[in-house]
């Protein structure tokens, strides 16, 4: 029997009235995919948040999900005191959950499910992240592209 291959990615992004991405990056340890400044130049206007986005974990197989997810937890915990810092000053961070889905042979053959454990829900909640899960059919790299590409990471203004 051949193993199927069920890419994922756990990514997250921030938006932010002040912050920068250099600082968002510093404080995190982690490289940017996306990012711009509060006052760059994007589609014709400057911008009024910065934007950073990164992935925390990927992987080919649906197996390794829950580790991916423990370790994107783990990272979530290790920097508590940056969330409270950037959330207190009308940050917002979102947790995405990309997934591959197959089509299926047969209308209403069941193409996706995923459980997400109350304590995991609780403790995005109590630190003020969002959750986005996505499927994507194909590749969910090229998919992640096509997302930024229609602006899916849009700024909202705060009133």
């Amino acid at each position: 029997m051949m193993a199927t291959k069920d890419p994922f990615s756990i990514k997250i992004a921030l938006r932010h009235p002040a912050y920068s991405p250099k600082k968002i990056s510093e404080a995190l340890s982690l490289k940017p995919e996306g990012s711009w400044a509060v006052g760059q130049n994007i589609v014709k206007a400057p911008a009024k948040w910065t934007f950073f986005d990164a992935c925390l974990q990927k992987g080919n197989d649906i197996s390794k999900f829950e580790r991916a997810l423990r370790n994107a937890v783990s990272f979530l915990e290790k920097n508590s005191a940056f969330w409270a810092d950037f959330i207190g000053g009308d940050g917002e961070v979102e947790l995405i959950l990309n997934h591959t889905i197959a089509p299926q042979d047969e209308e209403g053959d069941k193409c996706f499910e995923l459980h997400l454990t109350p304590a995991f829900l609780r403790d995005l909640s109590i630190r003020g992240i969002g959750l986005r899960v996505q499927g994507w059919q194909g590749n969910i790299e090229r998919a992640g592209l096509r997302d930024k590409k229609i602006g899916r990471f849009k700024l909202r203004a705060k009133s």
